[in-house]
């Protein structure tokens, strides 16, 4: 029977490591706690009382702080521990209350509620995490209400001192709680289920401390099965690695979904807000430039970071890649006029080349076959989230605020990804004895001693690549024309025009444009925000079916969902041109244009990557991904300029209708040609061909 001093440092954990949650909980609600202060203060402000607006803008800070928060802190849980990244977190929420005092604008209000949130994003995924793997079974629940009473606590502390004191004195006043939690929770050891995956001994302390017992020689039957159960995580380490892994090298990817959707986000401002720019707002025409100004970029990416990858290694490139979608979100604050604009999507589309070329190569030369497509997926996820982020923060803030928000996401990358070992199959032409390591680490075996069958084999299949490229890699021509080169090619340039062709690429980027021309009855903004969301639902859904439907199918299915919502869009259009009463399917616009980018995001937009690196032969993937990439982005930057003109020309019917007519082409097309490669290995893809 467990006994009160058996639980009291479970309890003591509990209690201190919540305080960082009692906090987050004021953070929650200070503006509506200092609600009179904001709206009344005239002398606290340059810009004077903050309007509802910008009330809104601060209040709105927090959620994407939160996001990054969880992302970031989530990821570093893994690689420093619970305790370290807990300790880490409670900075940001310092630096929240510190500079609330001395906030001068509305914009360092919203700065100080994001960091706040980023704190906030740790008590919701790390906290959690750490009392699951301390607590014992009995007390697990206990234990896990202990973040929901302390963030109730948070609420009803900040009102009561809001109803008081001014809101700065109350500021000063909240700093004491996470400097409260950086000395108590210093205190507590690591979770001894994190420890187990590294050093038994200090997981055997750690257990002992929050099981109450002194020594060893105390420890009874009941301890020493915990302790054994507890170390057996490690077996079950590979996997989890290298999903983590693969989450933040797609940072690249989330920052570009953001840039992708970053005009239509932006739309309302651009067009309305003539302080910002020395020409005035914006025509349609200079935002069709602007918007276009990405794929040329790509294109260039990916011919310069496509090559780059075989010169001096996946990694280095990738970090490389960093640097110009770091640029584009420094630039837009500072733009002026459209060229500037145009500038920054410029670089910003070099850094989306490289993730379209060189991460699926990444990931397909690191990822174990069980694992290659569903990591694959989480490329077009991220692009997904990004896409769903930008509309979220466009729909409330300046566009200027969110491009400083987001220069986060890069800068997260740079960090984050740098300790990342460069891709086995790269390294197997270069450097066995680094291959082995890299392998080593992706499949989460510690030294070569605890190396199995099944690695050793894996590792000599890797290494006969070596053999097969004596020193530097040499490609002819004739590697590009045997039947299986031409084949794949053929395969991968016929899911490259699907990809483009089907129109729901260049929908995305004029989404607002296209819901204010359809007289739907929700806003233009919010109507793209359900769209993204309903557009990452999609890429999820691949995510999880990839290896159960298979990625033929699932083309398929994507397909033929895209046709169905063209048709009815473009027969909506059509009647409603031609006089037609249709104000009883004003819903049908949303309802067909979601229909369109779920079944677009749930196969096509998505799948296509990682099937074009599959079908690839290994000596020329590299080279055939490049071009293949630089096809997709030379159409893309061609079909989004000219879809605005085809909509004049021949009016939204006509421009849905030869969409949809692609589409039926492309059904017919997969059916016939394109193999399934679910389940199998490079080596049997490649035979298969």
């Amino acid at each position: 029977m467990t006994s009160a001093r058996d639980k009291r440092h479970q309890f003591l954990a509990g209690l201190s490591v919540n305080l960082l949650s009692l906090s987050y909980g004021g953070v929650i609600l200070w503006t509506s706690a200092s609600y009179i202060y904001l709206k009344k203060d005239s002398n606290r402000f340059e810009t004077g009382v903050l309007t509802k607006e910008q009330l809104g803008l601060i209040t709105a800070a927090l959620s994407p702080g939160t996001l990054v928060g969880a992302l970031f802190f989530g990821w570093l849980a893994d690689k420093i521990g619970r305790k370290r990244c807990l300790l880490l977190a409670a900075l940001p929420m310092l630096a929240h209350w510190i500079i609330i005092p001395f906030a001068r604008n509305p914009l360092q209000l919203a700065v100080a509620r994001f960091l706040g949130g980023t704190a906030g994003g740790s008590c919701f995924t790390v906290i959690p995490i750490y009392i699951t793997e301390l607590a014992q079974d009995n007390l697990r629940s206990t234990l896990g209400m202990l973040l929901s009473l302390a963030l109730s606590t948070g609420v009803l502390l900040i009102n009561t001192l809001g109803y008081f004191l001014h809101y700065i004195t109350v500021a000063w006043i909240m700093t004491i709680i996470p400097l409260a939690f950086l000395v108590l929770f210093a205190f507590n050891p690591e979770s001894p289920q994190y420890l187990a995956q590294r050093n038994r001994e200090k997981a055997e302390r750690s257990l002992r401390y929050y099981r109450g017992i002194s020594s060893s020689g105390d420890a009874n039957e009941e301890f020493q099965q915990e302790l054994s159960r507890l170390c057996k995580s490690e077996d079950e380490k590979p996997e989890k690695l290298q999903l983590c892994w693969h989450d933040f090298i797609n940072l690249l990817s989330l920052s570009y979904g953001c840039v992708y959707s970053w005009t239509s986000a932006s739309y309302v401002y651009l067009l309305e807000d003539s302080r910002q720019f020395e020409t005035g707002v914006l025509t349609k025409e200079q935002l069709g430039w602007v918007t276009a100004a990405a794929f040329p970029g790509s294109f260039v990416g990916a011919l310069f970071f496509g090559w780059l990858a075989d010169k001096i290694g996946r990694k280095r490139c990738l970090l490389l890649a960093a640097l110009p979608m770091l640029t584009h979100w420094l630039i837009i604050p500072f733009a002026r006029n459209p060229f500037q604009l145009a500038v920054a999507r410029f670089f910003a589309g070099t850094a989306g080349g490289c993730c379209f070329t060189v991460i699926p190569v990444y990931i397909t030369e690191l990822a174990q076959d069980r694992l290659r497509s569903t990591l694959g997926m989480i490329f077009a996820l991220n692009l997904g989230a990004g896409i769903l982020l930008i509309n979220i923060l466009g729909y409330f803030m300046h566009y200027i605020t969110v491009a400083w928000i987001l220069i986060v996401i890069p800068l997260a990358f740079l960090v984050c990804f740098s300790f990342n070992p460069e891709s086995p199959q790269y390294l197997a032409q270069h450097n066995k004895e680094k291959a082995e390591r890299s392998l080593r680490y992706y499949r989460g075996i510690s030294s070569s001693g605890d190396a199995n069958e099944e690695f050793q084999q894996e590792l000599s299949r890797l290494c006969k690549s070596e053999e097969e490229k004596p020193g530097k890699p040499q490609l002819c021509w004739h590697d590009f024309t045997t039947r299986k080169a031409r084949k794949a090619y053929l395969i991968g340039l016929g899911l490259v025009l699907a990809n483009q062709f089907n129109g729901s690429l260049a929908m995305q980027n004029y989404m607002t444009f296209i819901f204010a021309e359809a007289g739907s009855n929700l806003p233009p903004m919010l109507s793209a925000i359900i769209v993204s969301a309903i557009q990452l639902t999609g890429t999820c859904s691949s995510t999880h079916f990839v290896e159960r439907a298979g990625r033929k199918t699932l083309l398929l299915i994507s397909i033929s969902g895209i046709f169905l919502g063209e048709s009815a869009m473009a027969s909506y259009y059509f009647l409603t041109s031609k006089g037609y009463d249709t104000s009883m399917f004003n819903w049908l616009p949303i309802a067909s244009f979601s229909l369109i980018q779920f079944s677009a995001n749930s196969g096509i937009l998505s799948v296509i990557f990682p099937v074009i690196a599959e079908l690839t032969p290994p000596k020329i993937r590299s080279t055939v991904v490049r071009v293949q990439m630089i096809t997709m982005f030379l159409l893309a930057s061609v079909i989004t300029k000219i879809f605005p003109y085809l909509t004049v020309t021949l009016g939204m019917p006509g421009t849905l209708f030869i969409c949809a007519g692609f589409s039926f082409a492309f059904i017919v097309f997969i059916a016939i040609f394109v193999p399934e490669t679910k389940g199998k290995t490079i080596e049997a893809i490649q035979d298969s061909l």
